[in-house]
């Protein structure tokens, strides 16, 4: 024999809340190298750094390449690239070809040093 089933209904609220999300800054501070600048605002989906005259970054240094690396944000996140430069790009001492960046993040193109920051 098998015992009564017993069934209750509750009365509940759901609330669905939206949180705004807030506007990521996203940035590099030059802290070593030939034109040192206090902070390099991202504000584009690609960033081009290098020596020319057209890159968004402009580097003042003979061994940085004309178009040394890209930056590309995808979502939330940015990216680098190297373009094939002749000196290549180390993310926190380890040369890499292409890198998710995180907050904090240290980053070396031939004789500049930038730190990658969220805000």
């Amino acid at each position: 024999m098998s015992e009564p089933r017993i069934e209750t209904t509750v009365a509940a609220s759901i609330y669905a809340v939206r949180r705004e999300s807030r506007i990521r800054q996203y940035y590099l501070e030059q802290i070593d190298g030939p034109g040192v600048r206090e902070r390099i605002p991202l504000e584009k989906d690609e960033v081009i750094v290098g020596r020319a005259n057209n890159a968004d970054i402009e580097v003042p240094s003979t061994w940085v390449s004309r178009h040394h690396a890209r930056l590309v944000r995808r979502g939330t996140d940015y990216q680098i690239w190297d373009n094939e430069s002749q000196n290549g790009i180390f993310l926190n001492g380890v040369k890499i070809h292409s890198a998710v960046l995180r907050d904090g993040d240290v980053l070396q193109a031939a004789d500049c040093i930038f730190v990658y920051r969220e805000a």
